[in-house]
């Protein structure tokens, strides 16, 4: 484990140390900007889950959570509980 973190970081060093500044920190806002993308749709897909789980229709509760907030869309979800069987 030791040896690929530290195969990455010697990458990393590498690819960085022919950059320049700017370079350098539109690299990590990208780094950044796909990490809360995928912060963002793990929270959706928790929401698909959710509502799978409660036997509702799941593309909706996704939209939602998509246009507003995946937490309040959570927080309706666990109050609303399972649809009904008939």
């Amino acid at each position: 484990m030791e040896s690929i973190v530290t195969s990455l970081q010697d990458f990393v060093t590498c690819m960085l140390a022919g950059m320049t500044a700017t370079g350098v920190v539109l690299f990590w806002a990208g780094v950044a900007l796909l990490g809360l993308l995928w912060t963002f749709f793990v929270r959706i897909y928790i929401a698909y889950r959710m509502a799978k789980n409660r036997r509702r229709d799941p593309l909706g509760w996704v939209l939602l959570s998509f246009f507003f907030s995946p937490l309040l869309t959570w927080i309706v979800l666990l109050i609303a509980g399972n649809a009904k069987q008939y």
